[in-house]
């Protein structure tokens, strides 16, 4: 009968940590580079309107304030045991996967001076589909339908081209809004309300 009881304590305390990764230290980043990518792209949607070419190059701020603010966010967070799922590992890669890609296309596409032809419907895209992916492995509604919205705009912004390229930034601030922000603050109430 002991070892019964031992081997259920091992279940429970294994399902315990399983469950601890389910509502994740970083369940704020959503927000934080939601908020600075549509802050970011809003001001080069804007600057880019008075004709000032330069403002093609304002999204290297996003990484610059993003990631010192994700690393002091990730270490407050750290204080418990956080053990590592399979669903989690895939959402971080996909997410490692698509902040490398938007990285390296935005560099290459902007050294090239072909951004607006592919870019950023690109982003749109992988943001999009990235909110999917999390929300099917933390299976919450709202950011999978969040994220199914966001790769459809970002699908819709590749036929902005021509003289409608500067549109596609502002696809990118909603995308952000969408797909990023309004899943996590529901995601945050939902983990607060405990449901």
């Amino acid at each position: 009968m002991e070892e019964n009881f031992d081997a259920l304590e091992v279940i429970a305390r294994t399902r315990g940590k399983v469950e601890m990764d389910s509502t994740p230290t970083g369940n704020y980043l959503f927000i934080l580079w939601g908020s600075l990518t549509a802050l970011f792209y809003l001001l080069e949607f804007f600057l880019l309107k008075a004709g000032h070419s330069w403002a093609g190059w304002l999204w290297i701020g996003i990484p610059v304030i993003g990631l010192p603010l994700m690393y002091i966010m990730l270490r407050r967070g750290h204080e418990r045991d956080h053990r590592r799922t399979r669903g989690s590992k895939l959402v971080l890669d996909y997410w490692i996967f698509a902040a490398c890609a938007i990285g390296i296309g935005g560099t290459l596409f902007g050294f090239l001076d072909i951004y607006e032809i592919a870019e950023n419907p690109l982003i749109c895209l992988l943001v999009g589909i990235g909110s999917f992916i999390t929300g099917e492995v933390l299976r919450f509604r709202t950011m999978i339908i969040c994220g199914l919205a966001g790769a459809a705009i970002g699908i819709g912004a590749f036929c902005l081209q021509g003289d409608l390229w500067i549109w596609q930034t502002l696809a990118i601030v909603v995308v952000a809004l969408v797909a990023l922000v309004l899943p996590g603050v529901l995601f945050n109430k939902s983990v607060k309300s405990g449901v």
